[in-house]
């Protein structure tokens, strides 16, 4: 592979640190969007995509409204869906008063609003059909971010399809993070794994690697990686042989590294950083190996994932209480959480542990910790059994082989005093589907039974059998269902306040 004059040039100013490929801007605050009557974060400015538009927009806001590094339009827009359409419900704009020294906030309704957005507006609503494209919107924590624009992702997204302001498409995705090495935190490790010993010829010497297409698998293992460029200083010394021994080794080193963070994000597994230039050598660990006796405390929070027991029945977190955690490294010692979920590990050593928390009825977690840990606290949290879950209980697969043996069925949650109108429903027999029930849900919104598994899961399986049906019958059977259906229901989406 040859590579450009220029490109050579530029790794010469490359620092001795983690730098990944793409410069990085300002993280952006984003709109925000009513879903089911609940608020998302809208990682997106929709009026942006129309220049005109824009520029007629800030042309209308008071010439004195805020701006800020994460707003540089200075205002929020408000959005809402209705009919399967994206409306504009209000904007709202933060402006500064010189003279008294102070920030108050303006609200534009849609009818303050419509000579700006004049072609949208209609009969007091402003419809966004200028645009097309995907939305994302989203709640929870935070799984992932990057210091520019909206490159991050919260706990629970959903991704919209627009067409002209019409939502033609919309998935739910609920993200996770597996705790692991950072390739950010990486350095020191690397340097302590290579295999100085085969390259005595560089020797106090920095050597700098550009890496591309890092992969590693749901476990946290790396699965493989491109070298595309290594330089030496100060030999000077570009090497873009990516078989070249050096190339192999640094390869070697982080493939020996295990678990590496993971990122479960929109449906695929991946890592924050897949692209990065990282530098190392030998001498840095010197100083801070030597004589090294410093104690240090590493205190974290165990949290476990559970079902929401009210709509929209997705997964929720709580801390966990008598959680228990291990160290390989330690194999006589143990630790239990407290009642906020917090543990507190003493008299730990530089290096690296690995740590394990377990919960009855939760997947453990399996995390590698660096010591001393780069903030104040540890957070790790216990999944729900998905594996067992979509094995035994309820994924796509399970509802295609009962649809394989003719025995198709809906899962649903029955309202209190309807089972007897649901079982005796006409739609069953009429196209030949039975169901699995969960009752009964009460008035004040919450079910007797314990569900256990998310409202995702259970519509993924429910759509197989849609799918099946509208193939057999075409859509109109869609109007005939009994109430609860998971993915049907919308009821069963919409987040309310119940006492």
């Amino acid at each position: 592979m040859k590579i450009p004059i220029f490109f050579k040039s530029m790794m010469t100013a490359i620092l001795f640190f983690l730098i990944p490929w793409e410069g990085k801007a300002t993280g952006l605050s984003g709109d925000i969007i009513y879903l089911q009557g609940e608020e998302w974060v809208l990682l997106n400015k929709p009026i942006y995509r129309d220049s005109i538009l824009f520029n007629r927009l800030m042309d209308f806001l008071p010439k004195n409204h805020c701006i800020t590094t994460a707003n540089w339009e200075g205002y929020t827009a408000y959005w809402e869906v209705q009919h399967s359409h994206l409306y504009l419900h209000h904007l709202e704009v933060c402006v500064y008063d010189k003279r008294k020294k102070e920030e108050y906030s303006l609200t534009y309704q849609p009818d303050q609003l419509k000579k700006v957005f004049q072609p949208y507006y209609q009969n007091g609503k402003i419809c966004a059909r200028w645009f097309s494209g995907e939305l994302r919107a989203g709640k929870g924590e935070l799984v992932r971010y990057v210091h520019n624009g909206f490159d991050r992702n919260l706990e629970t997204e959903q991704v919209m399809v627009l067409q002209h302001g019409r939502i033609e498409s919309c998935q739910t995705y609920h993200n996770t993070l597996r705790a692991g090495m950072k390739i950010q935190h990486a350095q020191d490790e690397i340097i302590r794994r290579f295999p100085w010993h085969r390259f005595p010829e560089y020797k106090g010497k920095r050597m700098t690697f550009w890496v591309n297409n890092m992969q590693c698998n749901s476990d946290g293992r790396l699965v493989d990686l491109d070298v595309v460029i290594m330089s030496v200083r100060p030999k000077r010394e570009n090497i873009d042989d990516k078989n070249h021994p050096l190339a192999k080794a640094f390869k070697e080193v982080l493939k020996s590294i295990y678990p590496w963070e993971v990122l479960f994000i929109n449906g695929k597994y991946t890592i924050e950083f897949k692209d990065f230039v990282l530098t190392i050598w030998e001498d840095k660990l010197k100083s801070t190996q030597a004589n090294d006796t410093t104690e240090y405390t590493l205190i974290g929070k165990v949290y476990g994932e559970e079902v929401r027991q009210i709509p929209p029945y997705d997964v929720t977190k709580r801390a966990m209480i008598a959680s228990y955690l291990t160290m390989d490294e330690k194999p006589f010692q143990g630790w239990l959480t407290d009642s906020t979920g917090t543990f507190k590990i003493e008299h730990l050593k530089r290096g690296k542990y690995q740590l394990v928390a377990q919960f009855v009825g939760l997947n453990s977690c399996d995390t590698l910790v660096t010591i001393p840990f780069q903030s104040d606290t540890l957070r790790i949290t216990l999944p729900l059994w998905y594996e067992y879950i979509e094995k035994y209980d309820c994924s796509p697969t399970l509802s295609r082989e009962y649809i394989d043996k003719g025995k198709p069925n809906l899962k649903l949650i029955i309202p209190v005093g309807k089972e007897e109108v649901i079982r005796k429903h006409p739609f069953w027999k009429k196209y030949g589907v039975t169901y699995i029930s969960f009752f009964p849900l009460n008035e004040d919104g919450k079910l007797t039974c314990y569900l256990s598994t998310p409202n995702h899961l259970l519509t993924a399986y429910n759509e197989e059998v849609f799918r099946y049906l509208d193939k057999k019958f075409g859509k109109g059977w869609r109007k005939e269902v009994p109430p609860g259906i998971f993915g049907l229901d919308q009821s069963l989406n919409e987040l309310h306040d119940y006492n």
